[in-house]
């Protein structure tokens, strides 16, 4: 059966916010059909949520506009997706410093998943790595953002080499780190001569200057 404007203007809106990682979904109507006979009328109708959610899984309200009268419905739907997301590969350990072979990804229903949960995006990867976990996990286990922190890599009293790269040319100086911080971490440094730098720490006593 051909759907009406609004059905395919509303699957297309809900498709454009799904996750990246994810590979499949349904999208069910709860809103009962008699409800919804004015927008079966509609030419130009256009979808946005009323209030958008944290994730787009289970049920939710949209609102569907009318260009032609002007009215607003409000329509439930519940939205079942499947996608990728990010486990451990292995047992890990509280403060163990993380590698790309301690993750790996895992298809499931993203509905269930915890709130912080880490979607396998390259972004989330390259997030993993280098990273901390604040407490142990078991295998398979989700890895979440707020169980991850970035180690310290400079301390208070450092010295830092400050690289500054231009087109054929590179300056190193060095300073004493006058703040605590982990890679992309903004701390001061003082110079020699007794300046003060905003500096962006890039590995262990390396730093650039901060943009």
């Amino acid at each position: 059966m051909a759907q009406s404007n609004w059905q395919q203007t509303l699957n297309a809106f809900v498709a454009q916010q799904l996750p990246p990682t994810t590979t499949s979904h349904t999208v069910t109507v709860l809103t009962p059909t008699a409800a919804l006979a004015e927008l079966d009328q509609c030419a130009r109708v256009t979808a946005r949520f009323n209030r958008p959610p944290q994730r787009l899984s289970g049920r939710m309200m949209v609102r569907l506009h009318c260009a032609q009268t002007g009215a607003d419905h409000y329509v439930q739907i519940d939205v079942s997706a499947t996608g990728e997301y990010l486990v451990a590969a292995h047992d890990l350990s509280a403060q163990q410093l993380l590698t790309r072979n301690d993750v790996v990804a895992m298809t499931g229903d993203l509905q269930g998943l915890p709130r912080h949960a880490l979607l396998a995006t390259p972004e989330n990867i390259a997030r993993v790595e280098g990273s901390q976990l604040r407490r142990g996990l078991n295998a398979r286990s989700v890895l979440q953002e707020n169980l991850l922190v970035k180690p310290t890599l400079v301390n208070y009293g450092d010295t830092l080499v400050i690289e500054v790269h231009g087109e054929g040319f590179q300056i190193n100086r060095t300073g004493e780190a006058m703040d605590t911080g982990a890679i992309g971490d903004i701390i001061r440094v003082r110079l020699n001569n007794r300046q003060l730098l905003r500096v962006e720490i890039i590995a262990a006593g390396r730093a650039k200057p901060a943009q």
